[in-house]
C-alpha cells in the first residue's frame, strides 16, 4: 500500500508542523475540518502574517529557510480575551474514545520475532528426540533440539569436549546438498558452529505481534520503504509502502498523518500487486 503526502512546498510543511498541528487543529470545534489550502489565505504562512499584523500573535521569519515561526500569543488581544471555549462534555467523551481507539492501534507494543519450522533436512533429528515437526521454534529452541540429539547419541568427542562427532543422521541434516560432488563430508563440527548451521537448515519465518493481533509469514520481515518524489511545480510527494508487514492499517495511518501534518493523503495499491 502507498500513502502519498502531497506538499506544496518544504517551507509550508515546516510551518504547518508546529503551530498548525500543535495549536490550531487540536483546538478546533468538533465536526469542523480545517484545510488552509481551501481558505482565502491558501498558505499557512500568509495566515500567520495576517494574524501577526492584527497583533494577535508574534511571528518571525527565517529568511534563509523562508519559514515563519510562532514566538508568542498576545493573550490581552480583544479577540483572544473574548474567546469562549465550546462546552461539549458528551462530544469530548466520544472524541476521547475514538482517539484512544485510533491511538491504541498505533501505540500497541510491536514485537517481531524470528521463528523457524523444521524442514526435510532436520526432520530426522526432531523425530529422534520426539520433538514436534509441525510447530515453530525460536533459534535457541532449535539449538536445544540438536543438542538433545547430540547428548542422546553421545556424539561429543571424548578427547575434546568442544567438538561433536558427526554420525550419518546429523551429518546429512547439516550438510546434505551443500557439499560439492566429489568433496568429502566433514566428520566433526565445533560446538559453537552447530546452532547456526542447524538453524540455517530450517525454514525461516517471522511472527509479527501488535496488541492482540498476530501473524506468521515465511521468510524475513520486509522493511518499510520511504521514498520522496518531486512532482511538477516543485510539489513533493512522500510514499510509504510495506506497512502491512507490521500490521499497520494504511487507511487509518493516512487519516492520522493528514491530521498531524495538515496535508493531503491517499491510499492506493502498489502496481503489479493484486488487491
Amino acid at each position: 500500500m502507498t500513502q502519498p503526502l502531497d506538499r506544496s512546498s518544504a517551507g509550508d510543511i515546516a510551518q504547518a508542523v508546529s503551530p498548525q498541528s500543535s495549536h490550531v487543529l487540536p483546538c478546533r470545534p468538533s465536526g469542523i475540518t480545517l484545510d488552509i489550502k481551501k481558505s482565502s489565505f491558501k498558505k499557512l504562512s500568509k495566515w500567520l502574517q495576517s494574524k501577526s499584523s492584527a497583533g494577535l500573535i508574534l511571528v518571525k521569519e527565517d529568511k534563509h529557510k523562508k519559514e515563519f515561526k510562532l514566538f508568542s500569543i498576545n493573550r490581552s488581544h480583544p479577540d483572544y480575551a473574548s474567546f469562549k471555549p465550546e462546552k461539549r462534555k458528551v462530544e469530548k467523551n466520544e472524541q476521547t474514545t475514538d482517539h484512544s481507539s485510533s491511538e491504541g492501534h498505533f501505540h500497541n507494543v510491536l514485537e517481531v520475532t524470528e521463528i523457524y519450522k523444521p524442514s526435510v533436512h532436520v526432520n530426522p533429528i526432531f523425530a529422534c528426540v520426539e520433538a514436534d515437526t509441525g510447530k515453530f521454534y525460536s533459534a535457541s529452541e532449535s539449538t536445544d533440539v540438536v543438542f538433545r540429539y547430540i547428548e542422546q547419541e553421545n556424539l561429543v568427542k571424548p578427547t575434546d569436549k568442544s567438538v561433536v562427532v558427526l554420525d550419518a543422521t546429523l551429518c546429512d541434516s547439516l550438510y546434505k546438498g551443500t557439499i560439492k560432488k566429489g568433496s568429502t563430508y566433514p566428520t566433526e563440527i565445533h560446538k559453537k558452529d552447530i546452532g547456526l548451521t542447524f538453524v540455517n537448515r530450517m525454514q525461516a519465518h517471522h511472527k509479527v505481534t501488535r496488541g492482540s493481533n498476530s501473524v506468521v509469514r515465511k521468510g524475513s520481515v520486509k522493511t518499510i520503504q520511504l521514498v520522496t518524489e518531486r512532482r511538477q511545480g516543485n510539489k513533493k510527494v512522500t510514499k510509504l509502502s510495506g506497512l502491512e508487514s507490521f500490521l499497520l492499517d494504511a487507511e487509518a495511518l493516512a487519516s492520522e498523518l493528514q491530521k498531524k501534518f495538515a496535508c493531503s493523503t491517499s491510499v492506493a495499491e502498489l502496481p503489479g500487486i493484486p488487491s
